[in-house]
């Protein structure tokens, strides 16, 4: 008869199962803090009446950090809900690489800060490109363990999975490109180069759908995880 350890049998009754509500609601919270720390470092200028039209015009550095930090940040938490309605089970490397993943996310309020008020200088572009960089590529890792580690509901097929892994990397390979391109062209050329991830990331997914029906002759999946 096979022993069954101590520490087996905590994984199996505390550390590991099924139930991943705790995980979920505690990543909206984090999520929701950071999306509205974002706009606690817009402020209303102090300035006579005649001059608050040039005052706002220059917040407009740090409103337009805000309002793309707000969208990425948006754009991450659906994924990871969506994500999380095919993930059905946990394990401790999950809770520890979704807790990473919510530390950079927590962090964004501040490089967004840095981004607005020095947009001009290559490192603030290395040090907001790097944390969207990384939460993008820890939510991919998120996603490839719990496919391997069998934590996926088993109604997920193979395919669906390589189309969510396939549109994982676009927004975050484009930040990373712009960390070189700041060093080399400069920060405004870096910054201009995130508006290519949109458009980058909706011809890759259509162009792996066409290829995925072609070589299965299937219909594409109805929405992406």
């Amino acid at each position: 008869m096979m022993c069954v350890t101590t520490y087996q049998r905590y994984l199996r009754s505390i550390a590991e199962g099924s139930a991943i509500e705790r995980l979920v609601f505690f990543s909206d919270a984090v999520f929701a803090i950071a999306m509205t720390l974002l706009v606690v470092e817009l402020h209303v200028p102090t300035v006579a009446a005649d001059d608050l039209g040039p005052a706002l015009a220059e917040l407009a550095p740090e409103y337009l950090s805000f309002v793309l930090s707000f969208a990425v940040i948006g754009a991450v938490w659906m994924s990871h809900h969506r994500k999380f309605r095919a993930i059905i089970k946990y394990t401790q490397p999950l809770l520890r690489i979704n807790l990473v993943m919510l530390l950079v996310v927590a962090s964004v309020p501040f490089s967004t800060a840095v981004l607005g008020r020095y947009g001009d200088v290559p490192l603030s572009v290395y040090i907001y490109a790097a944390s969207i960089c990384l939460i993008g590529l820890l939510l991919t890792a998120m996603w490839m363990y719990a496919w391997h580690a069998k934590l996926i509901d088993q109604h997920v097929s193979v395919d669906v999975f390589r189309y969510v892994l396939v549109q994982s990397f676009p927004i975050p390979g484009i930040f990373l490109l712009s960390i070189p391109v700041a060093a080399f062209a400069g920060a405004t050329a870096a910054e201009f180069t995130w508006a290519a991830a949109v458009p980058i990331s909706y011809i890759i997914t259509r162009v792996y759908r066409a290829r995925s029906r072609m070589r299965a002759g299937e219909a594409e999946p109805d929405s992406a995880v």
